[in-house]
């Protein structure tokens, strides 16, 4: 079925500059009568969207949110299941277990496990499978309910994910989409071999064949209301300029006695801490046990927060980055962006410097930062 209105449309914004607000600023500006549902991946970002939605004045009982997996599940593997395996029961979600190679695609054993379960790992190709066996049915029902889908943080998506990404943008629903590649660090699946060169940053080739195709108009908005400007440069200075990702604009015109980023010697981390109360961010709970009792996220989980300072403990290819120079991989540049970005005012390194620090190092006299050498 063809478009019968504007372009489906992908914004691709920088951290901080509000791109789940623009979602719901969108609602808020929609008719009564427009039929939305609003889809993202992680349990709490659909609690966000829900939360900010409900402060809207007025009735907006015409939007939905839904997690990803239960957009499958609800509208696609429930309601149309037998059309491709007549009289199979299913009663629950496998989160947990792996893909099933031994398994033919086709087969209900690749699909459902022996305590009637459909396994998360070959959900999407299952709900492809199923609309493809009802002559595109899943798709006809929800061209029924929705007028629009919009989708928060789609650079997570990926294996047969993007392949029901497709049927929507296909479909005559208008799908309004927003997201970060340089956050890209999460998965759908990310165990799935289907689409796998597109998984993660690579994602923005599979939209821009998408735009070449023209099913899709591409927007930038690199303007952050968050970060500093010496956060905003260092986050993109992180990637190569193979992506071309456009210099990042600060907005936050918010001055501090301790703004920018920095190297915290390791025995000046405590008095950092005691005078600063940082967010302590790590890679993963192997790094940094030293400094356990001061609690940390992991980049992950930090995710969506933001904090007035962050402190982070870094790998051992952070370290080398900031001491050589030495550019990082992309997933790594992803991660290490996740973590920066969560910042309004300063990031600090745990690290101990160098004689030629590029950085400027804190240190605990009266607060002041000994001069950055070049």
């Amino acid at each position: 079925m063809s478009k019968t209105h504007q372009t489906n449309r992908l914004t691709l914004a920088v951290a901080g500059s509000r791109k789940t607000q623009g979602l719901i600023d969108s609602c808020r500006a929609a008719g009564l009568n427009e039929r939305i549902l609003i889809l993202t991946y992680t349990r709490n970002n659909q609690r966000e969207i829900s939360h900010r939605l409900a402060q809207l004045p007025g009735d907006h009982g015409h939007i939905e949110v839904k997690g990803w997996f239960s957009f499958l599940l609800q509208d696609f593997i429930y309601p149309f299941l037998p059309l491709k395996f007549p009289g199979v029961q299913v009663e629950g979600f496998d989160f947990d277990s792996p893909p099933r190679r031994g398994a033919s695609k086709g087969s209900i054993d690749r699909y459902v496990n022996g305590h009637q379960q459909i396994l998360r790992a070959h959900l999407p190709e299952l709900a492809v499978l199923i609309n493809e066996a009802g002559g595109r049915v899943c798709l006809n029902r929800l061209e029924k309910i929705y007028d629009r889908i919009m989708i928060d943080e789609v650079q997570d998506l990926c294996g047969y994910d993007l392949e029901i990404l497709e049927l929507l943008i296909k479909s005559s629903i208008y799908v309004d989409m927003v997201g970060d590649i340089r956050q890209a660090i999460l998965a759908t699946n990310e165990r799935e071999k289907k689409n796998e060169r597109f998984k993660h940053m690579n994602i923005l080739k599979w939209f821009q064949e998408q735009q070449r195709k023209g099913l899709l108009s591409i927007e930038h908005r690199n303007v952050t209301w968050r970060c500093a400007p010496g956060i905003a440069a260092f986050a993109d200075k992180l990637f190569s300029p193979k992506w071309g990702f456009p210099p990042t604009e600060s907005l936050n015109v918010t001055r501090t006695d301790h703004d920018g980023v920095f190297l915290i010697p390791p025995d000046h981390v405590e008095e950092y801490y005691e005078r600063y109360r940082p967010l302590l961010l790590r890679h993963s709970k192997r790094s940094g046990r030293s400094f356990d009792h001061l609690g940390y996220l992991n980049f992950g989980q930090a995710k969506g927060l933001q904090r007035r300072r962050v402190l982070i403990y870094p790998t051992d290819p952070i370290k080398r980055m900031l001491i050589d120079g030495k550019m990082l991989t992309d997933i790594q540049a992803a991660h290490l962006y996740v973590a920066v970005t969560r910042a309004e005012q300063s990031v600090g390194f745990i690290l101990s410097p160098p004689k030629d620090a590029k950085y400027p190092i804190w240190t605990p006299s009266r607060g002041l930062v000994q001069p950055c050498r070049r």
